[in-house]
């Protein structure tokens, strides 16, 4: 008994379906890339270093301390006599709050938000922050019930128990 077979023409990888391989090979490797590049981007910007606190010598601090407690009563006393307004009063407090801050620990904390300073965890200028934020940057009617001369007395009561 004979028998024929008949055989199939041999598969032929034609170009396209190398082209379409190698485009997937090629796209597969650019997502890893980039990937890895956000992954290993993310974790260095998450290891800010914390700015280092630095200690001004004793005999500075007393100086420092001086000086912005006698800028602190100028300010309370042109409130007082009416050079100014409340405001305004709150805005340069704020200023010389931040001034003093920065002189003492060599933080300049001057435009960070009261989030970012809290973050330091420096509780008197937390108490100072809380006392002068939001009649600093809101309307006049809602600084109407803080008391400014207070507001200066706190501070001044921080300055000088600062160490």
């Amino acid at each position: 008994m004979v028998t024929t077979v008949t055989l199939q023409q041999p598969f032929e990888y034609y170009w396209w379906v190398i082209l379409i391989a190698v485009m997937f090979f090629i796209l597969a490797t650019v997502l890893l890339i980039l990937a890895l590049n956000k992954v290993f981007h993310f974790l260095s910007h998450n290891k800010k270093k914390k700015p280092v606190i630095t200690r001004p010598p004793r005999r500075a601090l007393y100086a420092i301390k001086a000086d912005y407690s006698a800028q602190l009563q100028d300010l309370a006393e042109a409130y007082t006599n009416k050079k100014l307004d409340k405001r305004i009063g709150y805005q340069r407090l704020s200023l010389l709050i931040r001034g003093f801050v920065q002189e003492v620990t060599g933080l300049n904390v001057e435009n960070f938000t009261k989030a970012e300073i809290k973050a330091f965890g420096i509780k008197k200028l937390d108490k100072l922050m809380d006392e002068y934020y939001v009649p600093e940057f809101a309307e006049t009617v809602r600084s109407i019930n803080k008391d400014f001369i207070g507001s200066c007395n706190n501070a001044l009561g921080v300055i000088q128990s600062w160490n």
